[in-house]
């Protein structure tokens, strides 16, 4: 039989994409095909079950909101955070949200995977309360794409794998198991990391002006933060600059500006000042690296492709914990950009780079050192094939040989279905056991 592993796609934010994209190149590029299945699947969409279909609209919307509603992501978090973090949203999705919960357990059932990996909470609680009511031998890896760690995550079982100090020290705050964490780089794609384009080749490519500053705007895959305000106060200040806004899946936005820059809108670009307007970009990091400077929300995934791509970064908006902590690792530790709040400050600073590009060569410096201490998806590569390992030996002590299909797979099942409880009836509500979220003897550690 071949050890399969899955690998479990959320849309939410599309930075939970780009992450999962990285370890999955890492993957392919490690195992061999005849030894190991590599499954990616946007498991709460690719059924069609209906309630997991309106779970994953729900979880869109959420990330949505914290964007576009002032405050709403500085609630949030904290509040969950003093109910209980993981333990009120397992009761949620195991009791209020119950359909859905269900439908993610049947989703994995339906493909029989010996590893699962996992980058989002939701998909996360998943695959924990699949390895404890289906299949107990199954392996649990989570990767946080976070540069800082909130209170949602799961840390009942599986090996936690984080990018950054800061969030190794949340998650030891947090009670994880030591035993289970693992600290790494942060993970960017193969595409990315092998890009071999100048800034002058780039800028060909997208046919833009070479001799002037470039400025590239993104808000996320949503455009709902403030990245309209920061372009429009651009384009009427006139500055000789090379302007471009990608407003990803907002057709909304992409329609303004487009008028803006076709003419047919109500504000004017000065003839000094080349304006271009993009949608959704599979490669938008190659227009990152086209610029002198990328400004963009606190969205850690956008922010590391961009200093991938050797470009400094201008964060102009933090909604939440999260991307306030890409400000903490990003501009605070490594130095690779800055802060923009203001739409006024961020027209200063772009008019004094002009002048002097001084403090830009200083941040390229500051993105080399960053770049040295490597790609974290080669590590995460090794922690997934040293837990398949363990995975494979223990199936070999039980008589079942990686490669050989005629009838493994049924002894892999049946092995299985000796050592698990019975499945659960999809039919009734799911048990919960009294004990389950009391802590252990030592109380350090929440089931």
């Amino acid at each position: 039989m071949k050890q399969k592993i899955l690998l479990t796609y959320v849309e939410s934010g599309f930075g939970h994409i780009s992450s999962m994209d990285s370890i999955y190149d890492a993957l392919v590029d490690r195992f061999s095909s005849d030894e190991y299945e590599i499954e990616k699947s946007f498991i709460l969409t690719e059924d069609g079950f209906p309630n997991l279909v309106k779970m994953n609209g729900f979880l869109i919307k959420q990330v949505q909101n914290t964007n576009k509603i002032p405050y709403f992501g500085r609630f949030v978090f904290p509040f969950i955070a003093l109910l209980g973090g993981h333990k009120l949203l397992r009761f949620f999705h195991r009791q209020m949200a119950v359909k859905s919960f269900k439908q993610g357990l049947k989703a994995l059932e339906l493909r029989k995977p010996n590893i699962i990996i996992s980058n989002h909470y939701f998909t996360d609680l998943l695959a924990v309360e699949y390895k404890r009511r289906i299949d107990p031998n199954v392996v649990v890896i989570n990767y946080n794409p976070d540069p800082t760690l909130h209170t949602f995550w799961d840390r009942r079982d599986g090996i936690f794998i984080v990018d950054n100090p800061l969030a190794y020290k949340k998650a030891v705050k947090y009670k994880f198991k030591k035993e289970n964490l693992r600290l790494v780089t942060p993970c960017v794609r193969k595409c990315i990391e092998d890009n071999n384009l100048t800034r002058d080749e780039l800028r060909a490519k997208f046919d833009l002006p070479q001799d002037k500053f470039t400025v590239v705007i993104a808000d996320g895959g949503y455009m709902l933060g403030r990245g309209p305000k920061f372009a429009k106060s651009l384009i009427k200040s006139g500055l000789p600059i090379t302007l471009c806004v990608i407003a990803g899946d907002n057709k909304k936005r992409y329609d303004y500006f487009k008028a803006i820059e076709e003419g047919r809108g109500k504000l004017k670009v000065s003839p000094n000042m080349t304006f271009r307007t993009y949608g959704f970009l599979k490669n938008a990091y190659e227009l990152y690296g086209a610029a002198d400077v990328f400004l963009t929300k606190g969205g850690p995934n956008a922010v590391l492709d961009s200093v991938y791509m050797h470009t400094p970064v201008m964060i102009n908006y933090c909604p939440h914990v999260i991307e306030a902590g890409t400000v903490k690792v990003f501009i605070g530790e490594h130095g690779v950009g800055e802060t923009v709040y203001r739409r006024g400050k961020a027209v200063k600073r772009i008019r004094a780079f002009i002048k002097d590009k001084s403090p830009l060569l200083q941040y390229e410096e500051n993105i080399e050192k960053l770049l040295a201490e490597g790609n974290g998806i080669t590590a995460v590569a090794d922690i997934v094939e040293e837990e398949a390992q363990k995975q494979r030996l223990v199936y070999e002590s039980r008589g079942m040989i990686i490669g050989e299909d005629d009838g493994a797979d049924k002894a892999q099942t049946e092995s299985a279905q000796d050592s698990a409880e019975p499945a659960p009836d999809y039919n009734t509500d799911i048990r919960i056991a009294e004990d389950e979220d009391k802590p252990t003897k030592e109380g350090d550690v929440l089931r």
